[in-house]
């Protein structure tokens, strides 16, 4: 049941629900994202309309979410009993295939079969990351994401070293390693975060070249090939000055979270960082940024 947003703090189980047209979906969703949402489900309605359904951490501000949409679309907050949201997204995953090589696979989703409409799509892939399921981190299929795992697919070179800021799940780290990497740094502050990278390294066989842990970019030792960072728009202005120090002499930086209309100010960031930052591809409303 909808209440309305009163006070400033989400707590366990909180869903901020947003209902729009069809055509405004992309937008509440990339809206929700940028105010630091866990994650998103789509419901299509009777009417016509999409409830959009973003999960909150439990010490996000649900106050500072609902204004981030709010005069745009109804908005309301549910306070759930329990935190079954979290899986929720599991059951609409897929197979996900990306670039021209790599398939990433949902453990808990049956292989394709050769009837499937999307066999075609997903045959001779030749680097698969299978992908257990983890809380809130969805199944790669996010604009964001496959933007990231394109722009790996092209940078990384057997041996090259890779840093994977805001690892999350550990896919674009595991996909590196995959890839060819010799070694991968996956760091993320959400203690869960290194947890789940860890099991998704184990789960691939490369758990021996990803080191995975909570230091902060700040604190990372050495500089990297390739530096990614899928992370929100005031997040990645934060970590933009430690990431430049982090970037080999001929290394690249991978920037991903962000919306078409924030590369502006995302390529402006990195001027301010000493970094000559160019977009490199859209996805449904959504931009990589790279440099180098």
């Amino acid at each position: 049941m909808g209440a309305p947003a009163s006070g400033s703090e989400g707590g366990f189980g909180t869903i901020v629900v947003v209902t729009a047209p069809p055509a405004d979906v992309d937008l509440a969703s990339g809206l929700l994202w940028g105010a630091g949402v866990l994650g998103i489900e789509e419901r299509p309605l009777a009417d016509g309309t999409v409830e959009v359904r973003a999960g909150l951490a439990p010490d996000s501000d649900a106050a500072a979410v609902v204004a981030a949409v709010t005069g745009r679309w109804p908005v309301e907050v549910e306070v759930l009993e329990d935190d079954a949201w979290l899986d929720a997204w599991q059951e609409h995953a897929a197979p996900v295939a990306v670039g021209e090589r790599l398939l990433v696979v949902p453990t808990w989703v049956p292989s394709p079969s050769a009837a499937d409409a999307d066999a075609d799509a997903e045959a001779g892939r030749s680097v698969a990351v299978a992908l257990p399921p983890h809380r809130a981190f969805g199944s790669g299929a996010h604009p964001t994401t496959r933007l990231a795992l394109e722009l790996i697919e092209c940078l990384v070179h057997p041996g090259a070293t890779v840093l994977d800021v805001g690892c999350g799940s550990g896919l674009l780290a595991v996909a590196a390693a995959r890839l060819g990497a010799g070694s991968v740094v996956a760091v993320d502050v959400d203690p869960e975060a290194v947890r789940a990278t860890a099991a998704t390294a184990e789960a691939n066989g490369v758990a021996g070249v990803v080191d995975v842990s909570a230091t902060p970019v700040a604190e990372v030792r050495g500089r990297f090939d390739v530096v990614v960072a899928n992370i929100v728009l005031p997040v990645l202005r934060e970590l933009l000055p430690a990431m430049a120090l982090r970037i080999a002499d001929d290394g690249t930086l991978v920037l991903t979270g962000v919306l078409d209309a924030q590369v502006s100010e995302l390529v402006a960031a990195c001027a301010a960082s000493g970094m000559d930052a160019r977009p490199v591809a859209s996805i449904e409303g959504w931009s990589s940024v790279r440099v180098g």
